[in-house]
């Protein structure tokens, strides 16, 4: 099976300037693979799923793929539902089960890009909260949630408003503002893969540290 992959080049997520393979196919839904280059991206993406095909490369920060211009397709947005219902659950395991000072540990080893502010744990998890309820969102024109002081209730409620959001919003809205590109098809995409994507990199730290969590 050969696989169709997306590639974002010259883009700020992992790296200051690197690239992101993606994939459309529903078994892969919100799977991003990253690398500091295209080539790199997709030879990882590679290792991880087997044969590929580059299908469409686009340039620089938020810009949008052919694909993400199709409306959002029923499959899609419950897959995405699925996917954010699930790694919540994995967010609130977290803030649950682990002590503070493994929440709020610095580790001065890890390295992130230099526009990166969330280095410990719970730092993580308000910035997971942050981009899906105040940058996916308002991006495409939908209501941002307010911050909640408390990062417990914070989880829960910005989860129920991205949640109905995306489930309300229309399937074929196209947002362009700033050079951006934004569409149903895309936030539904990113959402599914952003949470699991940060949470994975907890259980990385949770490892390299030696920590043992239930």
């Amino acid at each position: 099976m050969i696989r169709d992959v997306f590639v974002e080049a010259r883009t700020a997520m992992a790296f200051d300037e690197g690239a992101a393979a993606w994939s459309f196919d529903l078994d892969l839904w919100g799977r991003c693979v990253q690398g500091n280059s295209g080539e790199r991206a997709v030879s990882a993406f590679m290792l991880a799923y087997g044969s590929v095909q580059v299908v469409e490369t686009v340039q620089g920060d938020e810009q949008a793929f052919g694909r993400d211009m199709e409306p959002l397709r029923d499959e899609e947005l419950d897959a995405t539902l699925t996917i954010l219902a699930e790694q919540r659950q994995r967010a609130v395991q977290f803030l649950s089960s682990l002590p503070p000072k493994v929440l709020d540990y610095d580790d001065p080893s890890r390295e992130l890009p230099s526009y990166a502010r969330w280095r410990t744990i719970r730092q993580m998890l308000w910035h997971i909260t942050d981009t899906e309820s105040r940058y996916y969102l308002p991006s495409l024109g939908l209501p941002a949630k307010p911050r909640n002081a408390d990062l417990s209730t914070e989880l829960l409620e910005s989860s129920r408003h991205v949640r109905a959001s995306i489930a309300t919003m229309p399937r074929s809205v196209v947002a362009r503002d700033r050079g951006q590109v934004w569409t149903a098809t895309k936030v539904a995409r990113r959402l599914a893969w952003h949470e699991r994507g940060e949470l994975d990199a907890i259980e990385d730290l949770l490892a390299r540290w030696g920590y043992l969590h239930g």
